[in-house]
């Protein structure tokens, strides 16, 4: 165990002196995979804040039930209350606005006092606002819960006011589609720059792997380095495509800032936490990990071959 750790030490420190040696071409291949790792991050940290921006600024959805105008009082409430115990697991809480009160309110703002003075009866129908429970406000749930009340006799019309949330579902849907697609791309991209690196290495090295493969060495001690070389790869350019998100981050803040001041809200862009910068480093080490372990296998075999 010592034996294999003092070896582990041993390659991570001559790789790393190989990397440093070769420091543009190092400095070139960590800034491509920092680039092609920065479109994703910066693609899922705008799905991230157009999420949390929907949830915090937009009205929960409600629903407008609409009494037929001829009912009786008696009626009404009785109405009322199958509404209310329709589907009490669903329903956040229960508005009942009656007649009088819906003229009131719309004398109090419209500015025709005057003239529904004239008006021999009130036009105006009773009304029961319904704000359903958050577990329940997607489009399909919302839908069917209209549908159901519209069967109750008494009711006239039951109106959704779900044209911004169709449309917000929509557009934070094409972003999440945006960002995965990007993220497939880049680490396809990611994949192909790591495993071209480690395979020109192989080449570059081939003259001592055939040494060391008439020496009697195994094809998984040739390979090491290598495996080690596509791993820092990964790391260094998850760690730069880091920077270049948080950098991107610092540049829209303060525009940003300006439009949420002219809407008189308070909004701040949300980076990255602890736990999402680990998972990104640790998938592009996984990524150069197994395309340097592909590149390199396939090499070495094709040098061996010919012993």
């Amino acid at each position: 165990m010592v034996n294999l750790q003092t070896q582990t030490r041993y390659v991570l420190r001559s790789v790393w002196q190989d990397l440093i040696k070769r420091k543009f071409g190092t400095f070139l291949t960590v800034l491509v995979i920092a680039a092609s790792l920065t479109i994703p991050t910066v693609s899922y940290l705008l799905w991230k804040n157009t999420s949390q921006a929907a949830a915090e600024f937009y009205p929960e959805p409600e629903l407008t039930v609409y009494l037929h105008k001829n009912l009786a009082e008696k009626d009404v409430e009785g109405v009322v209350n199958q509404i209310r115990h329709f589907d009490t697991d669903k329903i956040e809480s229960l508005n009942y606005i009656s007649r009088q009160q819906s003229l009131d309110e719309f004398r109090s703002w419209s500015g025709f006092g005057d003239a529904l003075d004239i008006l021999d009866d009130n036009p105006l129908p009773a009304v029961v606002v319904l704000k359903p429970k958050k577990d329940f406000t997607s489009p399909e749930n919302m839908i069917a819960f209209r549908d159901g009340l519209q069967k109750i006799k008494g009711v006239q019309e039951v109106r959704l006011d779900n044209g911004w949330l169709e449309k917000l579902t929509a557009l934070t849907q094409l972003i999440a589609r945006v960002a995965i697609t990007c993220t497939l791309l880049m680490f396809v991209a990611v994949f192909l720059v790591i495993g071209n690196s480690v395979r020109s290495d192989v080449s570059n090295s081939r003259a001592s792997i055939e040494v060391m493969q008439l020496l009697g060495a195994t094809d998984h001690f040739i390979s090491r380095p290598f495996i080690y070389t596509g791993m820092i790869y990964g790391l260094l350019g998850s760690l730069l495509a880091m920077l270049f998100s948080l950098a991107t981050i610092s540049y829209f803040t303060g525009v940003v800032r300006y439009v949420a001041d002219m809407f008189t809200v308070s909004f701040e862009i949300h980076g990255f936490d602890f736990s999402e910068i680990l998972l990104i480093v640790v998938l592009s080490i996984f990524l150069g990990w197994l395309s340097a372990k592909i590149a390199t296998n396939r090499h070495i075999q094709k040098i061996g071959a010919k012993y």
